[in-house]
């Protein structure tokens, strides 16, 4: 019975060691899964294939999905998808916090085997202050001690973060209110295409370098940070996606029915815009879907292969039926835009050139819930909202928009 007894107490005195030991191994485990997930939402230059935070992403485009149907017409649509992109950012450092908390409270009770409650405390005061803690050693110390950096750091980190997804947001908005005044708001292609002859724009040859600096800007920063995709314009009808689906069109349009010639500053617009759309097409399902964001085409490519196309017949898809095309053709010819006389040609050069970004173009106007322009592609039946047209083409068409 003795015996008995002094095994029963040596094996009760090693279950404590063993679950501190336990709780000092999960507390590193933690500690270091957020340290990768922070990093690679905030500091690492490519989208993240972090399992944390591509969980984040996915939960939050699934709750906002949930919210929005409710929304009984796109402005209500768009008053919930404001949220979106700031509350994911917000959620993201709620994220971080929590973890680091609960990997440092596993970690406080597994150096000085204080209770758990406690272990919680000192965490918490740890990450926020430099705490007060009831015990003391060394390695307590410099737990609370890289618990306190650590709180302090993410912090720091995250205000720069936050300063550089506003400034790209910045600088991407303040082109798109230069440019609307041409392409209309929503935009669209035709309407582009005659509002810079109206405004005799096509003279200047810095518009197109302007436009080819825009388009590299914006796919660098949300590349980099995806969650730009969803911070949307401060107008209800406007949106990056339609404006640079817009832009690449009235492009496409005067290459194939418009100039008599190739017009080279045209075809670098085309090329660096169908390699934006497919880049950002890549970010946006990693984010949220966790897919590889490698595999984006290289805009010299795309040169090369709008530069070898010859007329084949069939044409390839573009998006659009050759209906609408007639119809954007006779909003062209109506304001005085002369074409070129083989309007079949023109259908198929237009189709050739459209089918390098029309996908990927797509895609991002249905999953961001863009405002419905034409020739802006399909919606989610949910968020199948009418038709909206620019200012000139709602005159001609007379559609009107969607409920305010």
């Amino acid at each position: 019975m003795s015996t008995f007894i002094i095994a029963s107490v040596a094996e009760s005195h090693w279950i404590p060691i063993v679950l501190r030991h336990l709780a000092v191994i999960i507390g590193l485990l933690l500690f270091w899964a957020a340290i990768m997930a922070a990093t690679g939402v905030m500091l690492v230059p490519r989208p993240t294939n972090q399992r944390l935070a591509v969980w984040v992403g996915r939960a939050c485009h699934f709750i906002f999905k949930m919210i929005t149907r409710r929304a009984k017409n796109f402005a209500q649509l768009d008053r919930y998808l404001a949220v979106q992109g700031p509350a994911t950012v917000l959620v993201y450092l709620t994220q971080f916090l929590f973890i680091f908390v609960v990997a440092f409270a596993f970690l406080f009770y597994g150096v000085t085997g204080c209770p758990v409650s406690q272990a919680f405390c000192d965490s918490g005061s740890s990450m926020s202050t430099l705490g007060v803690m009831q015990g003391s050693g060394f390695r307590a110390m410099t737990v609370m001690f890289v618990s306190a950096f650590t709180g302090t750091t993410v912090v720091s980190v995250f205000i720069g973060f936050l300063l550089t997804l506003y400034s790209a947001y910045t600088a991407r908005e303040t082109y798109m209110s230069k440019v609307a005044m041409v392409c209309g708001e929503p935009g669209w292609g035709p309407e582009m295409v005659v509002r810079m002859r109206k405004l005799q724009l096509e003279t200047d040859p810095d518009s197109a370098g302007h436009c080819i600096n825009w388009i590299c800007a914006m796919r660098v920063s949300q590349y980099i940070y995806p969650l730009l995709n969803h911070f949307r314009s401060p107008v209800r009808d406007r949106h990056w996606a339609v404006t640079l689906l817009a832009t690449l069109d009235a492009a496409a349009i005067r290459l194939a029915a418009v100039d008599p010639e190739m017009n080279m500053d045209l075809l670098r617009v085309l090329a660096q815009g169908a390699d934006a759309c497919h880049a950002l097409r890549a970010s946006e399902m990693s984010r949220t879907t966790g897919g590889d964001a490698e595999g984006a085409m290289l805009t010299w490519l795309i040169e090369e292969s709008l530069l070898a196309q010859s007329d084949v017949y069939p044409a390839p898809d573009p998006g659009i039926t050759r209906a609408e095309w007639d119809r954007g053709m006779d909003f062209l010819t109506s304001h005085g835009v002369e074409l070129r006389p083989d309007r079949d040609a023109s259908w198929r050069a237009f189709c050739r050139m459209r089918q390098h970004y029309v996908g990927p173009a797509y895609f991002l106007t249905r999953h961001l819930n863009a405002v419905h322009a034409p020739w802006s592609g399909p919606r989610d039946q949910a968020f199948d909202f009418p038709l909206v047209w620019p200012l000139m083409a709602r005159k001609v068409f007379d559609k009107g928009t969607d409920g305010a």
